[in-house]
């Protein structure tokens, strides 16, 4: 009975040193995937830093073009008085002309 109480415990040990290298195994894992799971979260908040800095430089944009757009409506209003003194200019120098051939 000694001898099977003897392998019993050598079974039981042998599980055991199993069971605790399945630990250790387990904890290195885990420890891989915390770092992971760091660096993972590093990038996701480089990533929102970068998001945020181009919205802002969007809205930026948006604001540039809105106020081209209303120089552009702006300038275009003033030239249609300019074409019409563009017009009187020409008339003046026509008549000149045609004062200058009499």
């Amino acid at each position: 009975m000694t001898d099977r109480i003897q392998n019993i415990i050598d079974d039981i040990r042998h599980k055991s040193v199993a069971l605790h290298q399945h630990l250790l195994d387990e904890r290195d894992k885990n420890s891989a995937f915390q770092s992971e799971i760091q660096l993972l979260t590093e990038s996701i908040e480089h990533q929102k830093q970068e998001e945020n800095k181009l919205l802002s430089e969007i809205t930026m944009l948006k604001a540039e073009l809105e106020m081209t757009k209303s120089q552009v409506v702006e300038n275009s209003h003033p030239s249609g008085k300019k074409d019409e003194e563009i017009d009187e200019l020409v008339k003046e120098i026509e008549h000149c002309i045609s004062q200058l051939k009499k």
